[in-house]
């Protein structure tokens, strides 16, 4: 899977969500984030076009083929949340002075962010992964 770091994106609401995949074990490629609608439910929670898609709603997609993530999708009713893996250098997307909920100790990873965004709200901003890196933020555990 190469350098990045795990974030969990989490949506509201059903369907659509705003986002298209490709890939697949079937292709023998990642499950990746081929497109974001602008002003959709993905582009509001932070989703980013070449994020790899690690678990659906806690399902792993590294063995599920590109027909069994669509199944698997279309059974989601309410909440989506999806652990990505993220390039290095990709911009990340949080909340200012805002706590960041931690369940990510279940990875195993060194470089980890946690992203509950539904919306943006005040305070939302980008940064890359080297700025994000230089700023501790107050009650943002290391993990």
């Amino acid at each position: 899977m190469g350098t990045g770091d795990f974030i969990c994106v989490s949506m509201t609401g059903g369907a659509p969500w705003g986002f298209r995949l490709q890939g697949g074990k079937e292709q023998k490629q990642p499950l990746l984030v081929a497109k974001i609608r602008s002003q959709s439910k993905a582009s509001d929670a932070g989703l980013c076009e070449g994020d790899e898609v690690v678990s659906i709603n806690g399902n792993p997609c590294a063995d599920l083929t590109y027909p069994e993530v669509i199944k698997l999708m279309e059974s989601i009713t309410d909440s989506l949340h999806l652990l990505i893996k993220r390039r290095v250098g990709a911009p990340f997307l949080f909340l200012e002075n805002q706590p960041h909920p931690s369940f990510l100790h279940l990875l195993g990873s060194t470089s980890r962010l946690t992203v509950p965004l539904a919306s943006r709200p005040s305070g939302w901003r980008k940064q890359t992964r080297d700025q994000h890196l230089g700023k501790q933020q107050p009650g943002l555990p290391l993990v």
